[in-house]
């Protein structure tokens, strides 16, 4: 159980990142034409913004926290588990981006929840 606990905060952090990056990604303005000047120009805002520095770091956490995960139990058990991301930036991104949820994204996060549970339970 502690170690499934483990498993969800590594999806957790690498969906978050995901959402992050997105954020951070919308305030990037990305230049028609790339020259020393826009290249260092474009650096510059993406080391400056926080929401891409922040998808970033969050990913890191996410890579060492499934390392530590790989090292304790089956990777036919955990892996599974990273689907999860799935649904977690479905729901994220309607609450967060205002995306629409229609029924068949319902139905296939109910589908992959169904199926990891069961993928967990046959270990």
């Amino acid at each position: 159980m502690m170690f499934t606990l483990i498993i969800v905060l590594s999806v957790f952090f690498s969906s978050s990142s995901q959402l992050l990056l997105k954020k951070g990604a919308e305030t990037l303005v990305i230049p028609s034409v790339f020259t020393l000047e826009t290249i260092y120009r474009l650096s510059i805002n993406i080391i400056s913004n926080i929401y891409l520095v922040g998808g970033v770091l969050f990913q890191v956490i996410a890579l060492l926290v499934w390392i530590y995960v790989l090292k304790k139990v089956d990777v036919s058990y955990a892996y599974p588990f990273i689907s999860l991301g799935f649904v977690f930036v479905i729901f994220m991104g309607y609450l967060l981006y205002n995306e629409p949820i229609g029924y068949i994204k319902l139905a296939g996060s109910l589908i992959i929840c169904i199926g990891v549970f069961i993928l967990s339970k046959a270990n």
